[in-house]
């Protein structure tokens, strides 16, 4: 996975998501609870720019049988480190980065939010916080690997 990812995010090599897409899809779509939102977990604008993909939507692209909704933004800062950069106790002390899209109501809202990696839970936990302290009732979370 450690290669795989390597070669994925911080390579560019968008073509190796269609090695897990399906399975990945298939079991969101057996978790998936009715009437729950899918939001994934989004990069920052630098990221965005410099990678060129998101690679949690890229693992769902193209598979018209899963619907998600962009609700998050991820406000990073250009200056600070990225996650992967960060030790373990950076991780789990650093601030939220992720705020709530202008015009997104998602009060009441069950959601279930996907993300590539769990390392240490710091990015699933800054995305849940934001997410009910702007009026989800519930959030729960799903992973490609740990």
């Amino acid at each position: 996975m450690r290669n795989f990812f390597q070669h994925y995010k911080f390579q560019g090599d968008y073509l190796l998501r269609k090695v897990f897409q399906d399975q990945f899809v298939n079991f969101i779509q057996k978790i998936l609870k009715e009437n729950e939102l899918i939001v994934p977990i989004p990069v920052d604008e630098s990221t965005m720019t410099s990678r060129g993909f998101n690679q949690v939507t890229g693992l769902m692209e193209g598979l018209d049988c899963l619907d998600w909704k962009d609700v998050l933004i991820n406000q990073r800062s250009n200056d600070s480190l990225h996650q992967f950069q960060r030790s373990r106790r950076e991780r789990l002390q650093q601030d939220s980065s992720f705020i709530l899209k202008s015009g997104c109501d998602i009060s009441g809202e069950h959601i279930l939010l996907v993300d590539d990696i769990y390392t240490t839970g710091a990015t699933l936990r800054q995305a849940r916080t934001t997410l009910l302290r702007n009026g989800a009732t519930q959030v729960r979370s799903v992973t490609l690997c740990r």
